[in-house]
């Protein structure tokens, strides 16, 4: 197609064969016009032979949005991926494969809606590691969980710290931390007491290894529990009168030390024979004659 323009000083006569000859000669004649083509102006017969171009030797590819582009004969589509993300290969005959990268990193949030399955030994949500059965930080030595936990099966956990500093690490009821089942200790483990001070003393209650099942009742009393080495504790109203026989207490001497002064009456000590109370230096302090004395 020719290059024709008409300057301001030519005249009519100039412009009219000039026109003439555009459209004769660049235009073409209409009647020389395809019969597949219906319409009359240049514009709509130029989109249907695009139409038909497209229908016989090429394409149209769209998008999620509708946008199209046609992919006419001769054309190239060009499918490019995103580093760490999607790769693409093409392969005869006219294949194209999308896959994913070997290490995805997807910048932005990823929603599953059925269930995640992953391969490998390691696994990485964050900063929490999951190593085969094994669960861990990656950069703190605790792991802190805001909901409440419950384990189905036997947890088993190393050292162990429980409400420490007033905090309810489990299940709390006004301040006492609360079991639903009982409570069994392995061989050889034992309770240790710290105290009102934090030191490197323990009141440690343990229990001689067992032969058989058995079963300490503690009383439904306030008092304090007398051991072995319990001295100078028992009192007057801590025994019945009459509880303490001629059977129960040799014919010997009590010093200050085993029980405080006035602490056994003579009703409690009946039937005793020749029974002294002497105070730490060895002097009688009192003397008890039983019956037949």
């Amino acid at each position: 197609m020719a290059f024709k323009t008409i300057s301001q000083t030519d005249t009519l006569e100039t412009f009219r064969t000039t026109f003439n000859a555009l459209s004769q000669d660049d235009f073409g004649d209409i009647a020389n016009l395809s019969g597949a083509i219906s319409s009359t102006n240049l514009v709509d017969a130029m989109n249907e032979v695009i139409g038909i171009a497209t229908s016989t030797a090429g394409w149209t590819i769209a998008d999620d949005t509708s946008t199209t582009q046609i992919i006419a004969g001769g054309d190239t589509l060009t499918a490019l991926g995103t580093a760490n993300q999607i790769q693409t290969v093409v392969s005869s005959p006219d294949t194209i494969t999308f896959s994913l990268t070997d290490s995805v990193n997807i910048t932005t949030n990823l929603t599953v809606g059925n269930n995640l399955t992953a391969s490998g030994s390691t696994h990485t949500l964050g900063t929490i590691e999951i190593s085969g059965n094994t669960l861990r930080s990656t950069d703190s030595s605790e792991i802190q969980i805001n909901d409440g936990l419950q384990v189905i099966n036997p947890l088993r956990a190393g050292v162990t710290t429980i409400n420490p500093a007033g905090s309810n690490n489990i299940e709390s009821t006004s301040g006492f931390t609360v079991f639903g089942s009982s409570i069994v200790l392995s061989t050889s483990k034992y309770i240790a007491f710290e105290g009102s001070t934090n030191d490197t003393f323990e009141t440690i209650l343990n229990v001689i290894d067992p032969t058989a099942d058995r079963t300490i009742n503690l009383p439904d009393e306030d008092g304090t529990i007398l051991t072995t080495g319990s001295s100078g504790v028992i009192t007057s109203a801590m025994i019945v009168n009459g509880t303490i026989s001629t059977d129960d207490i040799a014919d010997d001497q009590i010093s200050e030390a085993k029980i405080a002064d006035d602490a056994v009456g003579q009703d409690q000590l009946k039937s005793v024979v020749n029974l002294q109370i002497l105070n730490s230096s060895g002097g009688v302090l009192k003397s008890i004659y039983g019956a037949g004395a």
